[in-house]
């Protein structure tokens, strides 16, 4: 019996492979209509192209009352991400370098990158549309029917577009190969848009909005439709400091008012910016705890040293960072509270530290930032964030999304091994280093880069226990290895200083941050010509490492 239903199974799934087949495969040289051929087509009332692309989403045009509207996942996934939608409480924002705005269903009055109009969006079913002339007038996207009025063709004017006639009667076909399926026959004199070149055929998007191949010898008179500038502003400017980056963060639980007379600050050298750990997000509703002090900033600014404060989040409850980035109306109010304290404490900017961002929150992380950005330098501020070294498991931090929305990036160059490794190791190998800054540079100018420098050590632990880590100041490990009698050696793999001790059956190992592996990390800087540095902490190092630091210019 079993054998017999095992039998039936094959020879079911054998026909319908066959019926696939035959399907896709028996119209080979025919000629189809593409709006049933297509996956894409299949469904819709009304469909779309962009450029040379099928749009694969459902009902992506709608009419109504005349009017053009265009769904939501088509503007965000094809168009442009800088127009974003929150489902939950039915706001559409769109957000630039200097503005952010938000258009609620109905017709709105919005002013936006110079341009003043009125614009509507709506809900059919559960799907949001926009108005078609949202895309026209700010994105440079304009969408019009073909001309046999069975496709909408929406196009990129802010590009080039590559237009020729087609010199004789020719079929258009689903690949290039001579006897592929073919989607159109066009006439001589008919006009194609030319995307590239491939094995002597050209992809091409006809009047009629129909994408395929074409042999190249099918065409002349090409011409060049130049680029329409298209709604912009003008960007921030550049290194708002103006010089390197010269960073410590400063490491606080409490409010508390702090002695700048104790070493901690007074041997500082060479250090033009200080961010203190105040601001964090405390409540689901966005409320944002504050421990900040303004003596501490007169402090500062009487050092000729700006305080760009720190925004960050409890690592342990990733949920509600979410919730917070999330929703529209709580992103606003983290962004409201960090206004209103920088004006009470008189700050010259936000060093943002959100991390541990879940890849299902990567949108709205991206987003808290475009909100964030444009409103906090309309106030004078500085908007830093500090991002983790690219990996195969931080790919969707969007890094130069992320770093188009701040005046500086700060990639944070430590933990390569920390409290969670399953082996002991380094905290920052140099080549490990090397090869973050090298990569964070694939997204991220070097002119907003900042390098984030550990001046911490781990003590790693191999015993009875298993494997146990500690993080140490500077000289909290240089007293112990001095109490151990050992002898650092350099290890070549790290770049460091090293130190194995063994006591009592216990196995101590530690990579050691001092004055040589600082210096090499300024040379790194240096060497990929970065904006500056940022280390933590403030109070972790050791006098020596000033006489590095007061070096760089």
């Amino acid at each position: 019996m079993f054998k017999k239903i095992v039998c039936c199974g094959i020879v079911l799934i054998s026909i319908l492979i066959g019926i696939f087949i035959y399907n896709k495969v028996s119209y080979v040289g025919e000629q189809v209509d593409p709006l049933t051929y297509f996956d894409e087509f299949k469904g819709n009332k009304n469909n779309l192209v962009y450029e040379d692309a099928r749009v694969d989403t459902k009902e992506p045009i709608q009419i109504v009352d005349g009017k053009v509207f265009v769904s939501y996942l088509f503007a965000n996934q094809y168009v442009n991400d800088r127009i974003f939608y929150d489902v939950n409480e039915k706001v559409l924002t769109m957000t630039n370098a200097r503005e952010v705005v938000r258009l609620s269903e109905g017709e709105n009055h919005i002013s936006f990158a110079g341009i003043d109009g009125d614009y509507s969006i709506m809900t059919l079913g559960d799907t949001l549309y926009i108005e078609a002339s949202i895309l026209k007038d700010f994105f440079g996207v304009t969408i019009e029917k073909g001309v046999d009025d069975r496709l909408f063709i929406a196009t990129n004017t802010s590009i080039p577009q590559t237009i020729a006639t087609v010199r004789k009667k020719a079929k258009l076909r689903t690949h290039t190969m001579k006897k592929s399926t073919v989607v159109e026959v066009l006439s001589k004199g008919e006009k194609v848009t030319i995307y590239r070149e491939e094995d002597g055929f050209i992809r091409v998007r006809s009047e009629n909005g129909i994408i395929g191949y074409l042999p190249s010898d099918a065409v002349k008179k090409q011409e060049t439709i130049d680029a329409k500038p298209i709604a912009s502003v003008e960007p921030w400017q550049s290194n708002p400091l103006g010089e390197t980056v010269k960073l410590m963060w400063d490491d606080m639980t409490t409010r508390a008012e702090k002695d700048w007379t104790t070493s901690k600050y007074a041997r500082m050298k060479n250090v033009n910016v200080i961010s203190p750990t105040w601001f964090e997000f405390e409540k689901e509703d966005g409320t944002v705890s504050d421990i900040a002090t303004k003596s501490y900033v007169e402090n500062a600014h009487s050092r000729g040293i700006q305080v760009w404060a720190i925004l960050r989040h409890n690592f342990g409850e990733p949920e509600l960072t979410a919730k917070i980035l999330s929703s529209t109306s709580k992103r606003q109010y983290v962004i409201n509270q960090l206004i209103d304290y920088a004006k009470q404490y008189e700050l010259d900017g936000i060093n943002v530290d959100i991390e541990n961002i879940q890849d299902d929150i990567s949108d709205v992380w991206v987003q808290f930032m475009r909100e964030l950005y444009p409103q906090l330098k309309k106030e004078g501020l500085v908007v830093s964030v500090d991002v983790y070294t690219p990996s195969s498991w931080s790919g969707h931090y969007e890094r130069g999304k992320v770093a188009e929305s701040s005046d500086y990036f700060m990639v944070m160059a430590y933990d390569q091994h920390w409290s969670g490794s399953e082996q002991a190791g380094s905290v920052a190998e140099l080549p490990w280093t090397e090869e973050g800054i090298i990569a964070t540079l694939e997204e991220v100018p070097n002119e907003k880069l900042v390098l984030g420098m550990p001046f911490y050590s781990r003590l790693w632990k191999e015993g009875t226990n298993g494997l146990e880590t500690k993080a140490y100041s500077m000289s909290s490990i240089a007293e112990l290895i001095a109490q151990w009698g050992e002898q650092p050696t350099l290890d070549e793999v790290s770049g460091q200083n090293y130190v194995e001790h063994e006591q009592d059956g216990e196995l101590y190992k530690v990579w050691i941050e001092d004055y040589e592996s600082i210096h090499k990390r300024i040379a790194l800087m240096e060497k990929y010509k970065l904006a500056g540095y940022a280390a933590w902490r403030l109070g972790y190092e050791t006098d020596d490492i000033w006489d590095i630091l007061s070096s760089i210019e």
